[in-house]
């Protein structure tokens, strides 16, 4: 391990869940004797007037702790999953005075005389916290430094109170921390803190953003080793999932949009192990799908409910003003709809998502998947496309008809080929095929939710004494199975067109 870098988790916990994880067996018995401690700290961050420093993609700090002053270097880092890695350089004060010598010696590449330029550092903020520190021997190899931080940011006027929990890994391995983050995770809610002190300070100062979801989709090397690059993407999606948690439990007006947020995520993971399912050990798979089952599970009928009101109110349009005058089915959907996002609203506080996406990248780091540092990235992409177009012809569908167990099998595949198709831009798949994935993957979805799913429908109505919710249910119902002759010859055409041009 790098000692110059510096691999963090930084995570935000209520203040009484925190209180029952500290007396929990899980840090009691992981503590080492001796190592509690509390701190008083008291650190400067500077920069110069043009934010020479921060252009460059590094962060200049002096603390106190006690009498001693220390000055830190941190360069610009990578993140993902809540975890952050930095390169930290330190170096010891007589006083509390920026000093520039001494770096690069530590192995800082950039020489920061030539970078500032004659410039001189001056204050930017400070951070005021109350620490509590202990270490963790989460395994034989691995040790975690808990620092429990509570206090604020002071730039001029504006400030920001702190209160966050990170553990730092200081011997061993990033599975070691991923895994004891999963299962701190399945004891209380935890969340992530995805800005560091330095970010939170500059937007205080108006020079920094707030933390957005990264623009476009990551870009891996498709020559590369499955193992590393599908891991980045894995992280990468799981990362999503986290902010968007973060930012729903903030904004409860975003809530009703959570199937829409987070869907395609949880959808690319699927199609992710789909696509590494053949080298995964046995069994597997099926873990990582069921870990990913509950979350997205819930999303889907929210996704399924929704579609099923705006069906009712196309219904509605079409029909004329009579039915303005039979709100019955619109309002028991609503009703569903939002009893759902109570529940979905209930998994985000209780960290139902935190638990289930550092469980998954806990096993990336982990799991060995077979072969998989000698097949590049494109080779399988192009096996796998393979593999699901013969079981798109092995539905073996004759007739003029898919029928329902088919229509949800074309369903599966086609979401796994479409998604992962988006992460890799996989380039077995010509621009004419991938419009024919797209088209049919539309068409079969109307097909299945618009058609034959009507399990939510019949929930809604089920064991319910309102004549007028049946006879509106019953109404839906004979519209969607009105449909079903065109949606299926609409879904089959898509079909038989991209079986054809995939022979070529």
């Amino acid at each position: 391990m790098d000692k110059t870098v510096e691999m963090e988790m930084k995570l935000t916990i209520a203040r009484k869940d925190l209180k029952k994880l500290l007396a929990s067996e899980l840090i009691m018995a992981k503590t080492i004797k001796g190592s509690l401690a509390k701190q008083e700290l008291l650190t400067t961050y500077y920069d110069t007037e043009s934010y020479k420093l921060t252009e460059a993609g590094m962060a200049y700090r002096i603390r106190r702790n006690g009498k001693k002053y220390e000055a830190t270097i941190k360069t610009e880092q990578s993140s993902g999953g809540g975890l952050s890695a930095r390169r930290e350089f330190n170096i010891p004060l007589k006083k509390d005075a920026p000093l520039l010598s001494g770096f690069a010696e530590l192995g800082l590449e950039a020489d920061l005389e030539e970078l500032l330029a004659g410039e001189e550092l001056q204050k930017l903020f400070t951070v005021e916290v109350k620490r509590e520190v202990r270490l963790l021997q989460v395994t034989p190899a691995t040790v975690l430094e808990m620092a429990i931080d509570q206090g604020k940011i002071s730039a001029g006027k504006q400030k920001e109170k702190i209160d966050e929990v990170e553990l730092e890994l200081k011997e061993g391995t990033k599975a070691d921390l991923l895994d004891f983050t999963a299962q701190v995770a399945a004891k209380i809610p935890v969340f992530i803190e995805p800005r560091s002190k330095f970010a939170r300070g500059l937007h205080l100062l108006g020079n920094g953003e707030e933390h957005e979801l990264p623009k476009g989709r990551l870009k891996i090397d498709r020559g590369g080793m499955v193992q590393d690059e599908l891991g980045k993407l894995l992280e990468y999606y799981g990362d999503r999932i986290l902010k968007l948690q973060n930012r729903l439990l903030l904004d409860k007006t975003m809530l009703v949009q959570a199937d829409k947020l987070l869907l395609p995520q949880f959808r690319h993971l699927q199609a992710l192990l789909a696509l590494i399912k053949p080298l995964l050990a046995e069994g597997e798979y099926d873990k990582m799908r069921k870990l990913l089952a509950e979350p997205a599970g819930t999303l889907n009928v929210l996704f399924r409910y929704k579609r099923l009101l705006q069906q009712w109110q196309l219904l509605q349009g079409t029909a004329g003003s009579s039915f303005l005058q039979r709100p019955q089915l619109a309002e028991k959907l609503t009703e569903e709809i939002e009893n759902i996002l109570v529940e979905v609203d209930k998994q985000l506080q209780q960290g139902v998502y935190s638990h289930c996406i550092f469980k998954l990248l806990a096993w990336t780091e982990q799991s060995l998947w077979q072969n998989s540092y000698y097949v590049e990235v494109e080779q399988l992409a192009g096996c796998r496309i393979e593999d699901w177009y013969n079981m798109l012809k092995e539905l073996d569908i004759k007739g003029d008809k898919i029928d329902e167990a088919q229509a949800q099998s074309i369903l599966r595949i086609c979401e796994v080929i479409y998604y992962a198709r988006r992460s890799l831009k996989i380039d077995r798949l010509s621009k004419t095929v991938w419009k024919d994935v797209k088209e049919l993957y539309q068409r079969i979805q109307i097909l299945v939710y618009d058609v034959y799913s009507s399990k939510c429908l019949l929930n809604c109505v089920k064991g319910n004494n309102s004549r007028a919710l049946y006879r509106d249910g019953g109404l839906l119902l004979g519209w969607r199975l009105q449909a079903l002759q065109s949606a299926n010859a609409k879904a089959l055409k898509a079909y038989s067109k991209l079986l054809e041009d995939l022979k070529k």
